[in-house]
């Protein structure tokens, strides 16, 4: 499920001066600085951020017990947050629900570069369901401002703020955030944005498309995971679920459970295989 934003310029300014002993002219002395080359706006990373306590991710694919057993060989969900992330995202899992992604950008233009606007193209179908990894969130969330509803036609940057009823559950999004909101990035002058994305509804793979005014003309520039989509699924709940934190297990080939449902187990720790259908879902 979006942004950001905070700007940092880096770099100082140099000061110029004149040698006495040997007057030259301002054009032979003044040093040519190249054009910038590449993309209007520098990707210098990708971040993944993950939620405070919710390991919740779905598999496409069955994992099996003798995988299970490796990855609670090496640590448990809740133990290390951010290797229990990338061991799951190893297997080929994808967050459920919201998934928040950091982008530091620079602008790598002469001439400032204006960032006008933000959406997701996106390519959504039904929501996977064939091994779930269950853990749910237990009051704590990521701090973002742009959120994108993937369940809409054509999802547009809204302003995320924070359920207040229930901390650490799928975002409100309201309004038109680059409607309000524009950047401009001088050549060597950074942003950071937090995007996250969101759909109860459907799998989706997307890119980010960024408006552009590039030396006055408008232009566009797409932003993905290395060549590849960021990815999200829906998690199948409840009918009766108005917060989605729930899970349908009997919707999913396989589940296991773990983190914050390690509680209700004798020997808490790792992820267990659960029935489909137990009220641990």
């Amino acid at each position: 499920m979006a942004v950001v934003a905070s700007l940092a310029s880096k770099g100082g300014e140099k000061a110029l001066g004149w040698s006495e002993d040997k007057p030259t002219s301002p054009s032979s002395s003044t040093p040519t600085t190249a054009a910038p080359s590449g993309n209007a706006v520098r990707v210098n990373a990708i971040t993944y951020i993950p939620k405070p306590s919710d390991y919740t991710f779905v598999v496409p694919g069955l994992v099996g017990s003798d995988a299970v057993r490796k990855l609670n060989g090496t640590f448990g969900p809740g133990e290390d947050r951010e290797r229990a992330v990338a061991a799951l995202r190893a297997l080929g899992g994808v967050e459920t629900t919201e998934s928040t992604i950091e982008l530091e950008l620079e602008g790598n233009r002469q001439k400032p570069v204006r960032i006008t606007n933000m959406r997701l193209d996106a390519d959504c179908r039904p929501p996977l369901t064939d091994t779930l990894f269950f853990s749910p969130p237990q009051g704590d969330a990521p701090s973002v401002k742009i959120g994108f509803d993937l369940d809409r036609p054509n999802p547009i940057a809204q302003y995320a703020k924070e359920n207040e009823n229930n901390p650490g559950f799928p975002y409100q999004l309201t309004g038109d955030y680059f409607a309000d909101q524009k950047y401009e990035l001088k050549n060597g002058e950074q942003a950071t944005f937090r995007v996250t994305a969101r759909t109860f509804k459907h799998y989706c793979e997307f890119r980010i498309r960024l408006s552009l005014l590039v030396d006055s003309k408008p232009a566009t520039q797409l932003i993905d995971d290395a060549g590849r989509p960021f990815r999200i699924s829906a998690k199948i709940s409840p009918k009766d679920s108005t917060d989605r934190v729930w899970a349908v297990c009997s919707a999913y080939k396989r589940v296991y459970g773990g983190g914050a449902l390690n509680d209700e187990q004798p020997t808490p720790t790792g992820w267990w295989s659960t029935r489909p259908g137990s009220r641990f879902c």
